[in-house]
């Protein structure tokens, strides 16, 4: 399939790792002209520091790079963190599920709310990272799935309140990424459950920033290897 990426503007955020470098390194072997937003270095791409939780700073970010590419195509938010997972509820402090939010939520709002002068002149699109938290749960998990639920609905919001520009978001299962191995240590060298790489949901990420989906808008798309669609019955 042609996704005809090539010479886009395409930023993205918490691109030094994970999920984000995997975007990075996808849109480049499409020939997209990428930036890499996020607090530390990125190499062999134009990168820009930013704290996505403070909008002085990714207003700065988002202005150099759309004026470094004269404008600005497809927005990607992958900057997140997971917050004190595996504490409960009554032991979880309002600042740490606040922290949470902070980047998970504010910080998607506030690359899209500067990128969106650009996006809208380019007819642009946005793709956001949630998860597949945003629809079922474990414990010890309340900050980061509420604050994956809140950018499912944010999506919508965005979508209906951005003519002219897509906003869809991707809700991957488990992915093999730094920030999962600081949660779930060795559990991934030998998983009892489906885990996904980092390179799985950029090639979800490129077909939604993309104009081969172009009828899709306000979109949450679930990958998780249809586990979720499973019964609890015993059948």
């Amino acid at each position: 399939m042609r996704l005809d990426l090539a010479g886009k503007a395409v930023l993205v955020t918490g691109a030094a790792s994970g999920i984000g470098l995997a975007c990075v390194r996808a849109f480049q072997a499409e020939g997209a002209r990428v930036a890499a937003l996020d607090l530390a270095p990125v190499d062999d791409v134009v990168a820009v520091q930013a704290d996505v939780t403070d909008e002085r700073s990714v207003a700065a970010a988002v202005g150099v790079v759309a004026e470094r590419f004269g404008g600005l195509d497809v927005v990607v938010g992958c900057a997140g963190i997971s917050g004190p997972v595996g504490t409960g509820a009554a032991e979880t402090s309002a600042a740490e599920f606040a922290a949470v939010l902070a980047v998970n939520v504010t910080g998607q709002f506030l690359v899209v709310k500067h990128a969106a002068p650009w996006l809208t002149a380019s007819q642009g699109s946005v793709v956001l990272l949630a998860s597949d938290s945003a629809f079922t749960s474990a414990p010890g998990m309340v900050p980061y799935c509420a604050s994956k639920g809140a950018v499912v609905a944010m999506t919508r919001a965005l979508a209906v309140d951005l003519p002219g520009v897509r906003v869809n978001c991707v809700c991957p299962s488990v992915v093999d990424t730094p920030m999962s191995r600081g949660d779930l240590g060795d559990v991934l060298d030998d998983p009892a459950f489906p885990v996904q790489a980092p390179e799985d949901v950029a090639s979800h990420v490129l077909y939604l920033a993309s104009a081969r989906s172009r009828t899709v808008n306000g979109q949450a798309v679930l990958a998780d290897y249809g586990v979720s669609a499973r019964s609890g019955f015993p059948a």
